[in-house]
């Protein structure tokens, strides 16, 4: 696992990337201090990911909320932040109550939109479950939802208290979208690092094979690119 920091005063938080992660209850354990949590997640990742989520939250002796949103970015929508705004009012969810974003960029997004707006704000923590969302979306802390009038026009910065990525989400990953994570780091180097996209160019074997540890090391270097853009111009 490598961990690292984006550096923001008092919003400053941890970035956790690696094999294993999402199953272990010690990862989210540092980060839940309340006594209920919200899972948002959507009906794709659902039944792939959240049984793991859950019992790991479970274990920490915390109640469980299940909001299951539709996917797709047509969903990023007022219609889902209510969904979400309801399910935790109906459950008496009050500020200690933590959201967990299980999920690409869309569902990280909308549960952090919501999660800036619940009560005026309450904790959450990504976990980003495509690649792209590993690399960019869920590092910097911008959430949104689109208006018929525009993308992302409706939104706040709003930082996690902790990012956690699971390299081992990107095995089911259809090819075009890890293609599109990919590209994502490839555009991170050639504009901050070349060292690291000729890394990347020996690595290439290792990353179309989806390689653990090799993309646990790229993850993190293009997260290190990312905060430290971020620690620069938050917005």
């Amino acid at each position: 696992m490598q961990t690292l920091t984006v550096s923001l005063a008092d919003r400053s938080y941890s970035i956790h990337i690696g094999s294993g992660l999402l199953a272990r209850a010690e990862s989210y354990a540092p980060f839940i201090a309340g006594k209920t949590v919200a899972i948002v997640t959507n009906e794709t990742i659902a039944p792939l990911y959240l049984p793991q989520v859950k019992a790991a939250v479970l274990s920490l002796g915390k109640s469980i909320i299940e909001i299951i949103l539709p996917d797709g970015e047509e969903h990023k929508t007022f219609t889902s932040l209510d969904k979400i705004h309801t399910a935790m009012l109906a459950a008496a969810c009050d500020r200690k109550t933590t959201i967990i974003a299980l999920g690409g960029g869309v569902i990280g997004d909308v549960a952090g939109f919501a999660a800036a707006t619940y009560q005026r704000g309450v904790p959450f923590i990504q976990v980003p479950t495509t690649l792209l969302s590993q690399v960019d979306s869920s590092v910097g802390g911008k959430t949104a939802i689109n208006h018929p009038l525009g993308k992302n026009m409706i939104g706040a910065f709003y930082q996690p208290l902790a990012v956690i990525s699971d390299t081992d989400t990107l095995k089911t990953l259809p090819p075009r979208e890890y293609a599109s994570g990919l590209a994502e780091v490839v555009k991170h180097a050639l504009i901050f690092d070349v060292d690291h996209f000729a890394e990347l160019e020996a690595n290439v074997d290792a990353l179309n094979a989806r390689d653990a540890s090799v993309l646990t090391r790229v993850i993190a270097h293009s997260c290190k690119i990312k905060a430290d853009v971020v620690k620069q111009d938050e917005r």
